[in-house]
């Protein structure tokens, strides 16, 4: 999509005409912009599903599964588009639990206020169950997978706006 030239005399039906040019290059605007919007959220759920799987925080697939990509709230003359996982766990995977977690921090944790080892049980660790059989931790790493999908895409804008634009 390259500059937009509109020419016009000075005469009313000339006016018109430009108006209705400019009413017409708005719209393929907007419309540029929600494909834009839609094409960074589809490029970020596979960000996201690499990440995971990098990080190798797959157990049972569901969190993998579960990166989607649906329009957000209506904005006007733009579109919004959010990625998102319903997966219960994504976020002991995202921000990490336990002492592990605090050693090993989410790269921003006053995105969501995360507290570490909230229960005080330090090098201790817990068991939990799972499977049909007990296990014990201390903790898991932070596996940002969302943040670094994030990250990725903000360098991928200018990108994905020039196959989109022109």
């Amino acid at each position: 999509m390259g500059k937009k030239k509109i020419s016009m005399e000075l005469s009313g039906r000339s006016i018109k005409n430009a108006i209705r040019e400019l009413e017409d290059y708005k719209q393929e605007l907007i419309e540029k912009c929600r494909l834009l919007a839609e094409k960074l959220a589809e490029k970020g759920v596979e960000i996201a599903k690499m990440k995971i799987a990098s990080y190798d925080a797959v157990y049972t697939g569901e969190l993998l599964d579960s990166i989607n990509s649906e329009p957000g709230a209506v904005v006007k003359d733009g579109a919004s588009w959010i990625i998102y996982t319903d997966c219960p766990w994504a976020k002991f995977v995202e921000f990490g639990t336990g002492i592990v977690g605090a050693q090993h921090p989410h790269p921003d944790t006053s995105i969501s206020g995360w507290k570490y080892d909230v229960n005080d049980h330090g090098e201790k660790g817990w068991f939990y169950f799972r499977d049909g059989e007990w296990h014990w931790t201390k903790g898991m790493p932070s596996r940002p997978f969302m943040y670094e999908t994030g990250m990725e895409l903000m360098q991928a804008i200018t990108e994905v706006a020039r196959e989109v634009f022109g």
